[in-house]
């Protein structure tokens, strides 16, 4: 949580309310040690998505499919599946920030307010603690929704609703559309080119 913070608080000093939700994408691209940032960055994401597909995957094979032998057809299907969803949705989005809103959203407010108080009142006898723990429980759901609301909302007003659109209309196959997220990031990326060569002189 410190090491979270510090890079938050470095991040948001440093660039204020320009500040993205990938902080990388504020600093110019031909910055070496931004890029070697991105790199791992990029090879953390690597390596993650295999964890993340594989606990998913299972879990989907238990649920729809218990005491099943194991069935090459379906782990092929399982895999492919989540690997093409994954796909799409980085193609289709520029600003990683839009997933970390509904990630912390969803599962990071219901591993920290709902499902604790939750399990604490199953196993627990009726007192006045259980209440406090019912007032978590709204608490959390009620972040939960407020943050999912923000997130769509920032996803409708920004391109990502239009790129939909223009995907999915079969009128316009041969249309190149370039997101105003990514524009945007490019041009806070010249901007602060711009400034830090201003800065030098």
């Amino acid at each position: 949580m410190v090491a979270c913070l510090a890079m938050a608080l470095s991040g948001f000093l440093t660039f204020g309310d320009k500040t993205q939700g990938n902080v990388l994408n504020n600093f110019p691209a031909d910055n070496t040690m931004v890029n070697v940032a991105r790199l791992c960055f990029g090879l953390n994401m690597l390596t993650t998505l295999p964890l993340e597909a594989f606990v998913c995957r299972e879990v989907m094979l238990n649920y729809y499919f218990p005491g099943e032998p194991f069935n090459m057809n379906l782990h092929l299907l399982f895999t492919t599946s989540l690997v093409f969803s994954a796909m799409v949705l980085s193609l289709i989005t520029c600003d990683v920030g839009t997933v970390f809103d509904l990630i912390g959203g969803t599962s990071a407010a219901a591993m920290a307010y709902i499902l604790p108080p939750l399990c604490y009142i199953k196993l627990t006898t009726r007192s006045w603690k259980t209440y406090m723990a019912w007032a978590v429980v709204a608490f959390g759901c009620t972040v939960m929704a407020m943050s999912m609301l923000q997130a769509i909302g920032k996803m409708i007003r920004g391109s990502f609703f239009s790129f939909l659109l223009v995907t999915l209309v079969p009128a316009f196959p041969l249309l190149v559309y370039i997101p105003a997220d990514c524009s945007q990031e490019r041009a806070t990326s010249s901007s602060v080119t711009d400034a830090q060569t201003t800065y030098a002189y």
